[in-house]
């Protein structure tokens, strides 16, 4: 049975908690859409529960049949921990503490994917046409706060999603430039994961590996002052880190393209890349995603899309609450 709405969606993450109200479009048939939408900076809250209830405040009195939370973080039973924010929680207990008829907790990658079918192709841009095999998986990878990685399985005429924390994956090093920035960063980690450098957090760490390798001395920057900088100075060190992030995810995401035999396609999210989807074009993205020795071809006939919707994962929580 469809549950009624309205009802609270969410993205939270690392960085931002984004919340949204879903009400019907159209009151012939199950059409959606999600208005009241709201972002908060996540450590503005000390939990889960306050931040649900902060935006459940906002909605002056609206009766709500319950919330689909999507969170940067595994799932496992009823426990969930946040993988980039000190939240910890009880699927039950927030229920019970929130009085919510009907709570669903999802991986917020897990949200993206389910989202996938449903987003516009005026969302999508197209960094490879490829031609799509029907049957076979889809995958969405990105970075944000950390590195995501989920799938669509096809399976009885529906899609099934497979959560995963393949951001946690040991970043491999194929050049010898990327060799000496991953000794670089062995001085500060123990494990240098595929989020360790491609992420938000993981662009300032190359930045300030290369700057190591290179033997310079530079001040720590937002990765949004990286990018910034790269963007209007093709001869600086940020420009540099810039292209290694964009080819070192190139690469990693030709590796997970053959991994989950993604011949469905390849949607890449996360909120980073939308701050230089240009410079990312013109990057060797394509060139080491297909760079893969006799599987190019292979690769050639996979499309790749950039989702340039920012608030897909809300979308996919509230395809899952109805399904």
């Amino acid at each position: 049975m469809t549950p009624k709405i309205p009802y609270v969606v969410a993205d939270i993450g690392g960085t931002n908690a984004r919340f949204g109200l879903v009400v019907k479009s159209n009151p012939k048939d199950d059409s959606f859409v999600i208005l009241q939408q709201q972002k908060y900076p996540s450590n503005q809250f000390e939990n889960i529960e306050q931040a649900t209830q902060h935006y459940i405040d906002s909605l002056n009195g609206e009766v709500i049949s319950g919330a689909c939370l999507a969170v940067a973080g595994p799932i496992t039973g009823d426990n969930v921990r946040l993988t980039n924010l000190n939240w910890a929680f009880s699927i039950n207990d927030v229920k019970r503490t929130l009085k919510l008829p009907k709570l669903k907790v999802l991986n917020d990658f897990a949200a993206y994917a389910f989202a996938t079918p449903h987003v516009k192709s005026e969302h999508l841009l197209s960094l490879n046409e490829g031609q799509p095999v029907d049957g076979c998986p889809i995958a969405i990878v990105g970075p944000g706060t950390g590195f995501g990685v989920a799938a669509l399985v096809p399976q009885a005429n529906r899609w099934n999603v497979l959560p995963t924390e393949g951001g946690h994956i040991t970043l491999a090093a194929k050049t010898p430039l990327q060799v000496s920035v991953i000794k670089a960063l062995s001085h500060e980690f123990s494990h240098i994961s595929v989020e360790r450098v491609l992420s938000g957090p993981g662009l300032r760490n190359l930045h300030k590996a290369l700057a190591k390798v290179e033997g310079r001395e530079v001040d720590p920057l937002r990765s949004s002052e990286i990018s910034s900088i790269a963007l209007h100075d093709h001869s600086s060190l940020e420009y540099r880190a810039l292209r290694l992030f964009c080819a070192w995810l190139g690469q990693t995401c030709g590796d997970l393209a053959l991994t989950l035999g993604a011949r469905g396609g390849i949607y890449l999210g996360g909120g980073v890349l939308l701050k230089f989807i240009d410079f990312l074009l013109e990057s060797e993205f394509m060139n080491c995603f297909f760079a893969k020795g006799q599987m190019q071809e292979y690769l050639h006939q996979m499309p790749v899309k950039l989702v340039t919707e920012g608030n897909s994962a809300l979308l996919g929580a509230a395809a899952w609450f109805t399904d």
